[in-house]
């Protein structure tokens, strides 16, 4: 099995483009084979045609899920067994194949240049995608778990690693829970809490901890790119909400704290109301909270920004340009922010997805059209 490892990237300094992506019996494809020979491609189609799932197939292929359901069985095309898709990767050291199958109970398996992907970590790292879509223009203003899917999401990209402790905290936390809810003896309760909190406490702690870095890193970039987007004075502060501390050691003596403290009212819940699963991120613009000051337009401004923000973080700590998927949300965009996005998507191989494009790039370009899950090529500039 072929995986680059964090060193190697920043070694030779890699290119990443997608050469190609193969779909069979994905969604509304039969077979498909869509060639991306220039910088940005324009998909267009009226709605429901294919054009997000297209898009679908690219994050799917780096983040192991897709942006759009929990249920991978929905992508296989109804009356077929399994679905498969392929992306052929042009890197400076070679050419790489990623691959996955999802059959109709939802079961998904991943390859590696044809080789079978043991644990799902590995995945991560081979294909990095910033993912735009008008879904997650609600980072701002829904609730907590739609940021912290945010920074899952974007952590996973980065380390393979944190996706196992989001995965092993996952299972601990059921365990706890199970515990909470169906343990009728006191004594028995407490006899054995102690064993899953010492756990939770021990993964949680990391967890935290790469969430605060995270936030850490993408305060400057998404603080500098909302004044590069909005051409204004708007100020944004961004602050990691949760439990306290630095280190990994302060973080889980005060989730300890924290879970001894709420232990009675875990009991009463059936469930623990403490933990990364329940911390969130707090956006604050111009002294206010965003959620509940900043207007749409400025929310939109804020989530492009936290977008422009993964660009630069991603190409620093991979040594790479990750590619920018950006679906249906050019429509959710005045002119001046569409012209942004342009000027800051030059440098990035992009795929948009669209009805129309009212503004479209200099050069460098090519429009292809998606019928009833057919790809048609329009132009090439």
């Amino acid at each position: 099995m072929v995986l680059i490892d964090k060193f190697t990237r920043k070694l030779y300094n890699l290119i990443m483009k997608i050469k190609s992506v193969k779909l069979v019996s994905f969604r509304n494809y039969d077979y498909q084979i869509v060639d991306f020979p220039m910088q940005i491609t324009l998909v267009s189609g009226t709605n429901g045609q294919g054009k997000t799932n297209l898009v679908e197939s690219v994050v799917v292929a780096a983040t192991t899920k897709s942006p759009r359901t929990s249920n991978m069985s929905e992508l296989v095309k109804d009356g077929s067994a399994e679905t498969l898709v392929e992306i052929l990767l042009d890197r400076k050291f070679g050419q790489m194949n990623l691959s996955f199958t999802i059959n109709a109970k939802g079961e998904k398996k991943f390859f590696i240049n044809s080789n079978p992907v043991s644990k799902m970590s590995d995945v991560f790292g081979n294909l990095v995608v910033v993912y735009f879509s008008p879904d997650d223009l609600k980072i701002v203003s829904a609730s907590p778990d739609k940021r912290r899917d945010f920074m899952d999401t974007d952590i996973s990209e980065l380390s393979g690693s944190y996706y196992n402790l989001i995965q092993r905290y996952n299972k601990v936390l059921l365990q706890r829970n199970k515990l909470l809810k169906t343990e009728r003896d006191r004594a028995l309760l407490l006899a054995q809490i102690g064993v899953w909190d010492e756990q939770l406490a021990q993964i949680a702690s990391l967890i935290i901890k790469t969430r605060k870095s995270f936030i850490e890193k993408l305060k400057v970039p998404a603080k500098e790119a909302l004044k590069y987007i909005s051409s204004s004075k708007d100020d944004l502060e961004i602050e990691y909400v949760g439990v306290k501390g630095t280190s990994a050691e302060e973080i889980k003596e005060e989730l300890l704290k924290s879970l001894k403290f709420n232990l009675e009212r875990d009991i009463e819940l059936g469930y623990t109301s403490v933990g990364p699963h329940r911390d969130d991120i707090y956006f604050e613009l111009n002294g206010k909270d965003a959620r509940n000051f900043a207007s749409q337009g400025q929310q939109r401004s804020i989530v492009l920004a936290l977008k422009f923000a993964e660009l630069e973080i991603f190409e620093k700590e991979l040594g790479e340009e990750p590619i920018l998927v950006l679906d249906d949300v050019f429509s959710e965009l005045d002119t001046t922010r569409q012209r942004r996005l342009y000027e800051k998507m030059s440098k990035y191989q992009t795929i948009i997805t669209g009805t129309q494009f009212k503004f479209k790039p200099v050069s460098n370009y090519e429009t292809i059209r998606v019928k009833e899950g057919v790809v048609k090529r329009k132009r090439v500039l």
